[in-house]
């Protein structure tokens, strides 16, 4: 379940350095004078952990801790199976064997918790239906840096330390011309991404209850993922009058009005496009009954896909 993570540590002592050094083979390197070692051009061969140690001896240490499991477990730098808490545990005993790094004193500034489910229809027409998360419903947006729509996440503002992501797995590797990528698979991948983390070092977080807290929190988030319900509407009915109906239903008639008069009064809409939103928004209680709402036909595929892999990975104390 831990993905993505970074770890830092301030100062290294000369002899944890030179162990380090060794240990994970880094390279020296010099700019502008100053001296500092690193793994950039051999870490993808031992693992995928980028690792470096500044002029001023601070240790920082980022990657996927999924992909160096699957490293040492197969030689392949791939997060898209099962991996658990327990794994992850497994794993960071051993990065800490092979790597010469002393964990006392190493803080962790960022981490990403991810669940990989499995589905029998195109995760497309899964993430088209997704609406928000969690209590609070944070609402779902298009990431514009993936192609094709493939990938949604909640607000990324500087404001907020965690955001939670959900994307098409395999069009992500096939766009990375992975040479792992599992052939004839939908896999949508689930995180949530934990950023700016204080005081959260290494020891106390790989301690077992530690992570069994986590994995609740987790599951505690996306168990309330809210999908789109499906509106059928009469025949003829425009996609925009579609659109306008599910955004009543999930902002109130209030909030769309409020939408609606901004982008008139900012000439985006005109006087004409308005008013008929404006009558349609008063008469909705009129005429609901000519719109069929119903919960979405997506919905049981994505629960029996994404408590089937809970049940994989979910760890018991």
């Amino acid at each position: 379940m831990i993905d993505n993570i970074t770890m830092t540590k301030r100062t290294l002592s000369e002899v944890e350095k030179k162990n380090i050094i060794k240990s994970s083979r880094l390279v020296c390197n010099t700019l502008n004078g100053l001296i500092y070692y690193d793994n950039r051009t051999t870490k993808n061969f031992t693992g995928g952990l980028f690792i470096k140690i500044d002029p001023s001896n601070k240790l920082k240490i980022t990657g996927s801790l999924h992909k160096y499991y699957s490293y040492l477990e197969n030689g392949s730098l791939t997060n898209f199976d099962s991996f658990t808490m327990k794994d992850a545990k497994e794993t960071f005993e051993k990065l800490i064997l092979n790597t010469g790094i002393n964990p006392d004193k190493v803080e962790i500034t960022f981490f990403e918790i991810g669940l990989n489910v499995k589905l029998p229809i195109d995760t497309k027409k899964v993430l088209e239906k997704v609406h928000s998360i969690g209590k609070m419903e944070k609402v779902f947006f298009i990431e514009p840096t993936y192609k094709d729509a493939r990938c949604i996440t909640t607000e990324k503002h500087r404001d907020y330390r965690i955001f939670f992501k959900m994307y098409d797995k395999v069009f992500e590797m096939l766009d990375k011309n992975h040479k792992r990528t599992p052939k004839g698979s939908n896999i949508i991948r689930i995180e949530t991404v934990h950023r700016r983390c204080e005081k959260l070092y290494l020891n106390d977080f790989f301690d077992m209850e530690f992570l069994y807290r986590l994995q609740n929190s987790f599951f505690n988030e996306w168990d309330k993922l809210i999908f789109y319900n499906d509106i059928h509407a009469p025949k003829g009915t425009q996609r925009s009058k579609i659109d306008l109906i599910r955004d009543i239903i999930y902002k109130g008639k209030n909030e769309v009005l409020k939408q609606y008069k901004t982008q008139y009064e900012n000439k985006a809409l005109s006087k004409r496009q308005f008013y008929s939103v404006r009558d349609f928004l008063e008469n909705w209680e009129a005429i609901r009954h000519e719109f069929n709402i119903k919960n979405s036909k997506i919905v049981p595929f994505w629960n029996i896909a994404y408590s089937t892999e809970k049940q994989i990975v979910m760890m018991i104390l």
